[in-house]
């Protein structure tokens, strides 16, 4: 058991109950898309793959998918960032165990505070950035080069994913404060609770 979830042990009260609620449904739906787009980047993979060999018995095909490396990177970020809240609030993000290993519960509790508070600052930095990344790519048109694919679509993926990791941080951050649970285990993989 993670010694920094056992520091909070009280429920929240109803307001903030419906608003951890909304943000953890909000992390399952990116978790769920996150899993869909590493699925499809899988298979897009492995679909290059197999036209790189069939192109060595062939002349009629192509040695490679045009647009394979781009929309696997597009599928990556979008997998990294989606899935990223739901990590935080089902307790599977990296720690530094060392430290938390090492620390009294009140010191722990401020690490928890400092660092949700440093966090959130980042994510909502990055929100915004990607954000106005969106809208400049929208306004200009601006599209890639290889496949021609305009910018602001895969930007404002990854604009909804920080802005759900900053929502998680938020919940965090309230969590930590308040003296509430940190974590939600039933958002881990499967549902189970092993704590």
């Amino acid at each position: 058991m993670n010694p920094a979830n056992s520091l909070h042990t009280r429920p929240p009260g109803p307001t903030l109950g419906r608003f951890i609620a909304f943000a953890d449904a909000l992390a399952l739906l990116g978790g769920r898309v996150a899993m869909g787009c590493l699925v499809l980047m899988a298979a897009l993979m492995l679909a290059q793959v197999s036209v790189a060999f069939l192109s060595k018995f062939t002349t009629s095909i192509r040695g490679d998918i045009p647009v394979a490396w781009e929309y696997g990177s597009y599928l990556m970020g979008t997998t990294f960032l989606l899935g990223s809240a739901i990590t935080l609030r089902a307790d599977r993000h990296i720690r530094l165990g060392v430290v938390i290993q090492h620390c009294n519960r009140s010191t722990l509790r401020v690490l928890e505070i400092i660092s949700a508070a440093l966090a959130l600052a980042f994510t909502v930095y990055l929100t915004i950035a990607f954000g106005q990344g969106t809208q400049r790519a929208l306004a200009m048109g601006t599209t890639s080069i290889s496949s021609a694919t305009p910018l602001w679509i895969p930007l404002s993926v990854f604009c909804v994913g920080t802005g759900l990791l900053a929502l998680q941080f938020a919940v965090r951050l309230t969590c930590a404060v308040m003296r509430f649970d940190l974590v939600n285990p039933k958002l881990r993989a499967g549902g189970e609770i092993t704590e």
